[in-house]
């Protein structure tokens, strides 16, 4: 789960400005974890991009570092 969580922390810091700002929590029910993540004001638009489309390539890599474990990945952006 640490190195999951540090995958995504990694790719989301290198979108956003303050990096000190990014708070990421997960949540795990059986074997689904749901990571929930949140930045700064204002730089939520860097993450999700246009149409979701970084958002959605975000998704898929985690669902992707998660089959080795597996681990259903869902990543939940808020606001």
């Amino acid at each position: 789960m640490e190195k999951l969580e540090k995958l995504l922390y990694y790719v989301v810091s290198q979108m956003v400005k303050t990096e000190t700002d990014i708070r990421i929590t997960y949540e795990l029910l059986d074997d689904t974890v749901t990571f929930r993540v949140s930045v700064a004001d204002g730089e939520l638009g860097k993450v999700i991009g246009k149409n979701g489309l970084t958002a959605n390539a975000i998704r898929g890599v985690m669902q992707a570092a998660g089959v080795k474990d597996k681990l259903n990945v869902n990543v939940e952006f808020l606001d």
